[in-house]
């Protein structure tokens, strides 16, 4: 049976499905009108100067900032969590196809499972060995790598993928190595703003000189991104690292591209993959598998 704090952070991570699987599909109809290093320093900023609003309504602004012996543990996650991750994630689009940057972003519990051996000391049952391997067969299926024309034009966007998404997997490793005193709105932000300090130097330097397209479109997505895949999605994030591992955590996240896929078939009327049906099938059973052999955890104050 699962723990209490499991279906807590099963409701979580349903939530961070829809919200990050198919925030893709707004983020590419936003980059018709913006560049992404411009996007995403908006965004961040956006959703950095949303939240000091709200805490200066609530009382003193120092109230956001997380635990003075926390910052510095929180900046180093956020940079790998978030900074990072965009930023290679945006470099890689620059060679192959988002599809693929997507797909390869969600192997993270390929990835996850060996640093929780080697920097939490976690041990990992044969379940969660199995779980971890349907979900990778999964994602196989979903990139087809075998399809893929492999030279000096698409390599250097494969790797640039491959550093984003052991950037995620090795933050999510590092959050669950200690058990933080500060809020999650505290760490949340002080994440968001790391990474908008991350971003700002590349937008300024890549893009300054590039037009943007003020449409609705655009100003629709960059507020969604600012509130639910941002703050909403952060906090939801940290939540359930608090109540289940990094491995399981981002084992359940592989039907994030499922679902993304399947929202471009209806909003950009992209193809579906040959294979999505079992793919989605090997990623839904290894992610019950992972989350049945998930050890009872601390429950987090909210």
């Amino acid at each position: 049976m699962y723990q209490s704090t499991d279906k807590v952070a099963v409701l979580f991570l349903i939530a961070l499905v829809a919200i990050w699987g198919g925030n893709y599909t707004w983020v590419k109809i936003a980059l018709h009108d913006i560049g992404p290093w411009t996007f995403n320093a908006v965004r961040y900023g956006g959703a950095m100067l949303l939240m000091l609003s709200v805490f200066g309504l609530k009382g003193p602004l120092s109230a956001i900032l997380p635990v003075p012996a926390e910052r510095r543990p929180l900046a180093i996650i956020g940079f790998l969590q978030a900074g990072l991750t965009t930023a290679f994630a945006a470099l890689a689009l620059q060679w192959i196809e988002a599809t693929r940057v997507v797909l390869i972003n969600y192997s993270m519990p390929i990835w996850t499972l060996p640093l929780s051996l080697l920097l939490l000391g976690e041990r990992i049952s044969m379940r969660a060995s199995l779980g971890a391997a349907l979900g990778a067969a999964g994602l196989v299926l979903l990139t087809n790598p075998f399809a893929m024309n492999w030279n000096e034009t698409t390599l250097p966007g494969v790797l640039c993928a491959f550093v984003s998404v052991l950037s995620w997997a090795l933050g999510a490793v590092l959050y669950r190595r200690r058990k933080w005193m500060s809020g999650f709105w505290q760490q949340s932000f002080w994440q968001i703003a790391v990474t908008f300090i991350f971003m700002m130097p590349f937008a300024l330097v890549f893009e300054t000189g590039r037009s943007v397209v003020p449409t609705t479109s655009l100003f629709l997505v960059i507020a969604y991104n600012m509130v639910v895949p941002t703050v909403f999605g952060f906090w939801c994030w940290s939540q359930a690292l608090s109540r289940v591992s990094a491995t399981t955590a981002s084992q359940f996240l592989l039907l994030s591209p499922v679902f993304g896929m399947v929202q471009n078939f209806f909003v950009l009327s992209e193809p579906l993959g040959t294979w999505i049906g079992a793919a989605a099938a090997c990623i839904i059973l290894g992610a019950f598998l992972s989350l049945r052999s998930a050890p009872a955890t601390r429950s987090a104050e909210t």
